[in-house]
């Protein structure tokens, strides 16, 4: 009773994006109240709290608590959570260096909707790291990651240069079939 009377009322809808930064930022700058709303919300499953409690954790210096909350965000369909999962194991922050895990926590990312998640795999793919290296497939992702966000497009066409016509044509219908497969219900 007397934390619900320390603490702002929290809307029973889900937190936005926006707000989850701003909480845990706050919370970095030793906010106890903006720390206690971000893990009040994720213990009520609000998956943006838990994926924002758990970059709090990581800015903190405790990756291994950050991936447990990147964990339950990524499980309830968090695609920032499961991106940010990708990150650790690639860069081996509170967890062993394994590029072929980042590589499955971006594809799970991809298949939730970041445009980044595809970038991602599309280096993967082009410097073959957790995957055999392979230019087309790099030019698939990329090609998908060019269709969300238009920052991936110098890349795309100068890898389209690389692979020549007839690769870049197979790999945009590879795309696009990736793309269909998705929108299906």
């Amino acid at each position: 009773m007397l934390l619900g009377l320390l603490l702002p009322p929290v809307a029973d809808a889900d937190m936005s994006s926006a707000q989850g930064h701003r909480l845990a930022v706050m919370a970095l700058a030793h906010d106890a109240r903006a720390y206690l709303r971000l893990d009040a919300a994720a213990h009520r499953g609000d998956a943006v709290a838990m994926n924002w409690l758990g970059a709090y954790w990581e800015s903190a210096g405790k990756p291994a608590r950050a991936r447990r909350d990147y964990l339950r965000a990524a499980a309830a369909g968090n695609r920032t959570a499961a991106l940010n999962l990708g990150y650790l194991y690639r860069f081996g922050r509170g967890v062993a260096v394994d590029p072929a895990k980042a590589v499955a926590w971006y594809r799970r990312a991809a298949q939730l909707g970041s445009a980044r998640a595809l970038a991602e795999l599309g280096d993967a793919y082009y410097l073959g790291q957790g995957v055999r290296r392979d230019r087309a497939r790099a030019y698939r992702w990329y090609w998908l990651a060019a269709s969300r966000s238009p920052q991936w497009r110098p890349v795309l066409h100068a890898l389209a240069d690389e692979i020549g016509p007839d690769e870049t044509a197979r790999a945009t219908r590879a795309a696009q079939a990736w793309l269909a497969r998705r929108k299906q219900p």
